[in-house]
């Protein structure tokens, strides 16, 4: 009988260890979900060009990129879904002329404020977005 009420708290208090942590995991990435809607900017260079990019995260977790090459008049985009598990933002691609769709990116979130965000992408470059005055669509 001690042996079946010990097994039972046992299960309780991990229920409420896993709970606990599922909760805070949700409540960051709330969080950072809040922060990041809006439109944001970056330059990127790239083979000696540079890349401008503008990213706009709408509060239905749909996004939109474009892109252009400075100098040129060749332009990318993509469209799709995000969200943010656990501090990474994922990015599940719909429609793009440069990515194949169905493409997803797990970018780690390392400091977000409403002015700028730093990330980590899958292949270890560090990037940061700035906050665009333009307003998300």
């Amino acid at each position: 009988m001690t042996l079946y009420k010990t097994a039972n708290l046992l299960l309780f208090l991990t229920s409420i260890f896993v709970l606990n942590g599922c909760s805070e995991h949700s409540n960051a990435d709330s969080t950072i979900e809040r922060k990041i809607i809006g439109t944001w900017h970056k330059e990127l260079k790239k083979r000696n060009k540079l890349l401008r990019v503008v990213t706009k995260f709408r509060a239905d977790h749909r996004f939109a990129t474009y892109a252009r090459v400075v100098g040129s008049k060749r332009k990318y985009y993509a469209t799709g879904r995000w969200k943010v598990r656990y501090g990474m933002l994922i990015e599940h691609t719909d429609k793009s002329n440069y990515v194949a769709p169905g493409t997803k990116t797990f970018d780690k979130i390392l400091e977000i404020n409403y002015k700028q965000f730093v990330y980590k992408t899958e292949n270890g470059e560090i990037l940061s977005y700035y906050r665009s005055n333009q307003k998300a669509k």
